[in-house]
């Protein structure tokens, strides 16, 4: 969106997150807790064209979005959920926009080995903002790599990831794995350059030395559960 030439403000709870924001998309990120009104004050949150909550907790955003809507005017608000059944409610409660990443997904229908069924899109604001769910496969430069490590161009985000049955709000060491759904946030324009950055395959010798490393990590997970 900043490539848009869009005023994009960022509050991020976490000091560490939002120094390693700053410092690559080169954008402002307030330190605090976005359904805080000072949080909200102290970004200058006032008449924003659109207002995306991202947070690890369903409630969380929920009320950074009411706070952005009835206090600070957001035009529109777009809350990311884990429960699908909340889609519906918090739409009913006057947020414009709920997604959810295993809601999504239980709307397709098609067979999971077409490509059709592997990116799908969303709309919304009047197309100014694409959704994308996009499975990964094993055989993708992203599968079994850190996020921080995937280099994701600064035109998308990624919201989210759903890995059944759990919904896992990325941080730079999340580890993305095959047949995880990716939910991710850029413009139309970018929709097709999104896709095709998925959608890169790995050489073959270096998907060995990846899958190996993906291997060790697991193996001292399970270790370490022990």
């Amino acid at each position: 969106f900043k490539d848009k030439k869009n005023n994009l403000i960022v509050i991020n709870p976490s000091k560490e997150e939002a120094d390693v924001l700053m410092k690559r998309y080169r954008i402002p990120v307030y330190i605090g807790k976005p359904w805080r009104r000072k949080s909200l004050e102290e970004a200058d949150a006032y008449n924003a064209d659109a207002f995306i909550s991202l947070c690890e907790k369903d409630t969380d955003n929920f009320a950074s979005c009411l706070a952005a809507k009835r206090i600070f005017d957001a035009k529109k608000c777009i809350c990311v959920v884990s429960n699908p059944k909340n889609v519906d409610i918090y739409k009913q409660m006057g947020i414009d926009a709920v997604i959810s990443a295993s809601y999504l997904l239980g709307q397709s229908v098609q067979s999971e080995t077409s490509l059709a069924s592997m990116l799908k899109t969303l709309s919304l604001e009047n197309d100014k903002i694409t959704m994308i769910e996009a499975v990964v496969l094993s055989n993708y430069k992203i599968a079994n790599r850190p996020l921080k490590e995937c280099r994701f161009p600064n035109y998308v985000s990624v919201a989210c990831i759903y890995r059944s049955p759990d919904v896992i709000i990325p941080k730079g060491d999340t580890v993305i794995l095959p047949k995880d759904n990716l939910l991710l946030i850029c413009s139309p324009a970018d929709q097709k350059k999104v896709m095709n950055f998925i959608r890169q395959e790995k050489d073959r010798a270096a998907g060995l030395i990846i899958n190996k490393v993906a291997s060790r990590r697991k193996g001292k997970r399970e270790k370490d559960e022990l």
